[in-house]
Parts: C-alpha cells; structure tokens; sequence
C-alpha cells in the first residue's frame, strides 16, 4: 500500500530537497519523511534504467504522494506504463473528510488534471466505496458526476461495510440503509460501464504496443497480451499480412495507412514469441478486451523512438 509513498533513508542518494513534499491540495495524517535519502521518483527512475526493454508498473500508489517529480519520471522513461491506479473513493468532499482521505474532491480533479496533461494517454483506474458512514443522495450523486468526468479505464466499486478497529468503526455511525448501499453502487456501476462502453468504441482503429503472453485460455489459436494502459489485446499470432520494414512501421505510427504491400514474404515471417512487444491494430473493443490485427513484432525502444519523432 502507498508504494509512492517511499523513503529510504539508509540511501546515500540525495533526494533535491531535503523537506518532502506531497502532491498539492493534499495533506497527510501521519509525519512527513523529511531529510536525505531515496524517494519514490530517485527509485522509480533506477528501475526503469536498468533495462528499457522492461515494462515497469506499480501499485497501489496514493494519491497525495503523485508529486510531478514521480510524473516527469514516468514521462521521462517509454518503459514505465502509463497506467495510474489512482483511489478515490468518493466524489464529494465531505464523505472525503469523513474517510480521512487528505483531499478534497477538486484537489483530486486537479491531480487527474495534472496528469493528463504530463502523460498524454495516461489510463486512470480507481476505487470506489457506496454508502460510507454519513453518505447522504447529495454525496452519492457528486461520485457519480466524478466517475463519468473523469472517465476511467477500470474501477473496483463495492457497498461500504464496517471494519473494526479502524477510525469509523471507533467514531462513526454506519447509518446508511444496505439496501440504500446497494442501490447506490448500481447507480455507480452503472456510470462506469457507460463510460467505459464509450471508451472501447473509441478504441477502434487505434494502435498499441502490446507486450505478448501467450495463447488465450479459451482457445489457443488466439493470443492475448497488455496494452500500456493494461487493456487485454485479442490477436492472431500468425497473420497473413505481416510488416518486416521499418519504414513501413514508422508510417503507420505516424498516423499514415500502411500500404498493404509490406513485405509479406513467408520466408521472412516468424512466429511471434511471449514476452516479445507486438504492434497491432484495434477492430473490435468492448470494456475490457481489444479485438486486434497483429501487425508487426517490434521493441518498446524501436516504438518509442518512432513515435517521439511522430
């Protein structure tokens, strides 16, 4: 949990200030981690350089500690993805205050806003919790405007039930109906499906870099791999169509149609292999799977290089 929230001290490295800063309009329950050593960004940007071949993700990161020092790292380095999980939780800023967030509801539009901004086609994911303690229709209503603002690529929505030992279990009344709950993380569902649906059909015809790993489990003659943003790709591992040029894969990136009289020649053709990055096509898309046409085996450098230059 809170893997930005990272400090360690032990480290020889200097972080460039020696007082923490976290993200802004954020604040923090618990004492900041002042003084020298490695954060977040200084560990986040060693991983990514021991191998730009390496996709590198990770979570569950926190959103008060998403300081654009973390966000220029990602922007700096094609290998570490773009997709953020990014918890919200509510969208009204009482039911935040009440859950001890650190934040309120246009502090967080400001962070998605930030992001978006410095990591162009950034994927966002999220957690959501209906009914929390004191949740009023009012409250309810603003989760729902924020889950179809901000439009995410995937969310994991539940009922609010009490944990011991925790702040609300000490301090507050878990006074909403379950039934109410219930009715409310429909209504949640719901417009996240609706984005989500609108999202996937704006997937068609759209290019990914897709990082192979394997056959589907339903049936083997279709391969399946990740999307930057973590969206599952469907593909023909042997197309009948195939580009060996790299001229013709710089069109395509470029935004220009392939010709169609890439060099199909058998002989030069080989299978694709897991754990190789495949260049592919979207024809099909629902919200959680890409309908795709394989259309080149290239390598995260060799496409990132393309498309900085497109």
């Amino acid at each position: 949990q809170n893997v930005n929230s990272y400090h360690d001290k032990t480290s020889a490295m200097k972080h460039e200030s020696d007082s923490y800063r976290i993200a802004e309009g954020f604040s923090d329950l618990y004492r900041l981690r002042h003084g020298g050593g490695t954060r977040f960004a200084d560990l986040l940007d060693l991983v990514a350089s021991v191998d730009p071949e390496v996709r590198i993700r990770f979570t569950s990161p926190h959103p008060k500690d998403f300081t654009s020092d973390v966000l220029e790292v990602m922007g700096k380095h094609p290998n570490i993805c773009k997709s953020i999980h990014l918890p919200a939780q509510s969208g009204s800023s009482n039911v935040l205050k009440l859950m001890r967030r650190g934040y309120t509801r246009e502090a967080y539009l400001d962070l998605v806003k930030r992001i978006y901004t410095m990591l162009p086609g950034a994927e966002l994911s999220s957690d959501f919790i209906s009914g929390f303690c004191g949740e009023t229709d009012d409250d309810h209503k603003q989760t729902v405007s924020l889950m179809k603002k901000v439009g995410y690529a995937q969310a994991f929505m539940f009922a609010y039930s009490q944990r011991e030992k925790t702040h609300a279990h000490r301090k507050l009344e878990d006074n909403v109906p379950n039934e109410l709950k219930l009715q409310r993380l429909q209504e949640v569902i719901s417009a996240y499906r609706s984005g989500a649906e609108e999202a996937a059909r704006n997937q068609i015809g759209k290019y990914h870099l897709v990082l192979v790993e394997g056959p589907s489990k339903k049936n083997e003659k279709v391969w399946q791999g990740k999307t930057d943003g973590l969206r599952r790709c469907m593909f023909d591992p042997q197309p009948q169509n195939f580009i060996n040029e790299p001229s013709e894969l710089e069109r395509i990136i470029n935004g220009q149609n392939h010709t169609n009289d890439a060099d199909t020649n058998p002989n030069k053709r080989r299978p694709v292999g897991i754990g190789e990055y495949v260049l592919v096509q979207v024809t099909e898309a629902t919200p959680s799977t890409l309908y795709t046409n394989l259309l080149a085996i290239t390598t995260l450098s060799t496409y990132a290089t393309l498309s900085a230059n497109a």
